[in-house]
């Protein structure tokens, strides 16, 4: 792993720092344990902090990629999910490896081909989809109905759904902009 040094600069630590403001606090920590919306959405902010923090300032193996993949697949597995979303332990360790998995990831994306970044991408977006439609459709096993200590009811699937819904075409988004910025020097 190298740390680009020419990078530590205040800038590149700006977002990622305001993600993990937002998503590790003690208000939203609370809520959490409430609305399983809201514990979804700081799975992406501590994902894309990591993320972002060492795209910009870290390079490392392409073998990191591998639990920067591993690690949040493992938390969206209906079992851990629950877990983490019903007590403390458990959701600092999540907390703690959704970031380090997008550290994983982020440090390793600039040794991958655009057709493999691509692949990522489409992967990425098709495991989020399927997620979102077994939320929507209130599919139980995320929710109290399979495991009792969970926070979340089968009620608030729909609204997490959507929420993903909403956060996925946000970054879609971003990606296509800055695609196309590259693409014609924009």
């Amino acid at each position: 792993m190298e740390i680009l040094r020419d990078q530590l600069k205040k800038r590149n630590f700006i977002v990622p720092l305001i993600f993990l403001i937002i998503a590790v606090n003690p208000y939203t920590e609370i809520m959490e344990f409430k609305y399983q919306w809201l514990f979804m959405t700081t799975h992406y902010l501590l994902y894309i902090a990591g993320f972002v923090l060492s795209y910009k300032i870290m390079r490392g193996s392409i073998l990191y990629l591998i639990p920067g993949i591993i690690l949040p697949v493992f938390w969206h597995l209906p079992q851990f999910f629950a877990l983490a979303g019903a007590y403390v332990s458990w959701r600092i360790l999540n907390d703690s490896t959704l970031f380090l998995g997008g550290i994983f990831a982020g440090m390793t994306i600039t040794k991958l081909s655009n057709a493999v970044k691509i692949l990522l991408l489409v992967l990425w977006m098709s495991g989020d989809s399927v997620l979102s439609v077994i939320l929507i459709v209130g599919w139980p096993p995320y929710s109290n109905e399979v495991y009792p200590f969970s926070p979340f009811s089968v009620s608030q699937e729909v609204y997490t759904g959507i929420v993903m819904f909403g956060i996925m075409t946000a970054i879609f988004v971003y990606i296509v902009i800055n695609l196309i910025k590259t693409v014609f020097r924009i």
